[in-house]
């Protein structure tokens, strides 16, 4: 990827475009036989985008002011994360969740340009680690995650998502 880089934190005016590039997501995962974030067609979404856009929490980047990605960085654990890593609340923490790239650029790098921009966002909000989930039996995800420094630090089994059970792997990047 050459070009411009800019990280933009979505304001409400945004929400249309967010909401584009997650809806052209879950479409393509469809297209891949996949059922995960399908909510969102139906006007679902269980990690409440819009209210996530007004505390700050939903960011997206463009190159050369083009957008090519979104991803929402919680700046504490929701129930859904108390769910998976079975801590108590704390904010010394972020959460990453809906890392989405925009299609045409898939296989150029972004995601881990994003991963890359949400590990200095949660720096700069002087959190100790980013955390993630991700769907254990999608290999794909998996090692973008590895490679990108994460560590794997355990699965929650048997979690209800999407109408159906899988199983989540927990991923943390430490920030030095």
């Amino acid at each position: 990827m050459s070009g411009k880089i800019e990280l933009h934190q979505a304001e409400s005016k945004d929400g249309a475009l967010i909401n584009s590039i997650l809806v052209q997501t879950v479409q393509w995962l469809q297209s891949r036989g996949s059922t995960q974030w399908s909510g969102i067609l139906e006007g679902k979404d269980n990690h409440n985008t819009s209210e996530a856009i007004e505390r700050g929490e939903v960011f997206y980047v463009t190159i050369e002011h083009q957008p090519v990605g979104m991803f929402i960085l919680w700046d504490q654990q929701s129930e859904w994360d108390a769910a998976l890593w079975k801590e108590n609340p704390t904010t010394d923490y972020s959460y990453l969740h809906r890392l989405t790239i925009v299609r045409e650029f898939a296989g150029q790098g972004v995601s881990e340009l994003l991963l890359k921009e949400a590990k200095a966002c949660a720096k700069a909000m002087g959190k100790k680690a980013v955390r993630l989930d991700c769907i254990a039996d999608n290999p794909h995800l998996n090692k973008l995650y590895q490679h990108a420094g994460f560590s794997y630090k355990g699965q929650a089994k048997e979690i209800e998502a999407d109408g159906h059970k899988t199983n989540f792997n927990l991923y943390q990047f430490d920030i030095n």
